[in-house]
């Protein structure tokens, strides 16, 4: 029983298939229900896990959407992948207190409240049937409500290649609500080799100078007071390009960091701060300073507000969720070794003459 005296209740894969199996397929094209929920309650657990060998573009393939209290537009519409926090399409380990990927499974601890219904659905919007999938749904039900509680809501964001000097834009909300955080895969795009030589290290950042920029949050359309930061890893708690990174905490961390390949995925959730608007917000990263770096950006937002929401920008094709091939910042990397060990050479045969 619940600390309220509620019994616990639990839909999972078993129930989908006849006989009952543990797993289920999902066949191209194909939405799955994995659960339909009638009166008040929340949903305090969602796992699941999917073998990915033979599938592994699956977790950017398959679309996660939930509808809350009849509302015909979901209200998280998400890669699958990417709401747990995988980064870059591939299940990077993470243990935080909102999601985890860890032991081969993918977890949500989100406490998703709902006032009269709840719809969980995957789309499989591939051309390839996914197999062998498991899932488990927590929750408590409820007694009906007088006042109705804001929902969860989750949305997608990409943009293969940021504007020059022009924001990415991450979240835009109508409505009223609490912002929860962020989590993002940033990969810079730019060539930052070239003169001034002096400007490589910073603010170039060897192609991690795109978290040279930073975020601003604009509660309410009150642009003159806006929240905004020191710098991209800053705004994720890190700090030097995530020195150190990757780092895992409850609420903040760096699951992925490498200058080779210019690539960076980070989350916060605002376990302790939690932002609150009346009327809209909109949350943008910068990519470098003034915006001068070009760069691949994807991002979920996650919040709570009143329904009706704005409506969401559409998924992009799977092709367009997929990540940008890395190779323009190795690249660039092995021409500075090579030039490097060119003038170390030709050093050390005059000095050896």
């Amino acid at each position: 029983m619940g600390a309220s005296g509620r019994p616990y209740r639990l839909v999972t894969s078993r129930e989908l298939t006849q006989p009952p199996q543990k797993h289920v397929d999902i066949a191209p094209g194909a939405t799955l229900t994995m659960c339909r929920l009638e009166g008040a309650g929340r949903i305090v657990r969602l796992w699941l896990t999917l073998p990915l060998l033979g599938q592994r573009a699956a977790l950017k393939d398959v679309a996660l959407r939930m509808y809350w209290d009849g509302e015909p537009e979901p209200s998280v519409d998400v890669p699958l992948g990417d709401f747990f926090g995988a980064s870059f399409g591939k299940p990077t380990r993470i243990v935080s207190d909102r999601v985890l990927i860890v032991g081969g499974a993918y977890v949500s601890r989100f406490e998703m409240p709902f006032n009269a219904g709840a719809i969980l659905e995957l789309r499989n919007d591939s051309q390839r049937t996914l197999r062998t999938l498991f899932f488990q749904v927590g929750y408590y039900q409820d007694a009906a409500r007088a006042g109705l509680e804001p929902t969860l809501h989750a949305q997608f964001r990409r943009e293969p290649r940021t504007a020059q000097g022009e924001p990415f834009v991450a979240m835009q909300a109508v409505g009223e609500g609490t912002f929860l955080g962020l989590r993002v895969d940033l990969q810079t795009r730019a060539w930052w080799l070239k003169r001034p030589l002096s400007q490589i290290p910073l603010p170039r950042g060897f192609g991690l100078g795109i978290l040279e920029g930073w975020e601003r949050v604009v509660v309410d359309g009150d642009h003159a007071n806006a929240l905004s930061g020191t710098g991209g890893e800053d705004y994720f708690s890190g700090g030097f390009y995530f020195l150190g990174g990757p780092f895992l905490t409850p609420s903040y961390g760096c699951t992925h960091k490498s200058f080779f390949t210019g690539r960076v995925s980070a989350y916060r959730f605002h376990v302790d701060d939690p932002i609150p608007f009346s009327k809209s917000l909109e949350v943008t990263l910068d990519h470098g300073v003034s915006n001068s770096m070009t760069a691949d950006y994807s991002s979920v937002a996650y919040w709570y507000q009143q329904e009706p929401h704005a409506p969401f920008p559409p998924l992009p094709p799977v092709a367009a969720r997929r990540p940008t091939f890395p190779w323009m910042n190795p690249v660039q990397w092995l021409l500075l070794v090579g030039s490097a060990a060119f003038v170390v050479a030709g050093l050390a045969r005059l000095l050896l003459r």
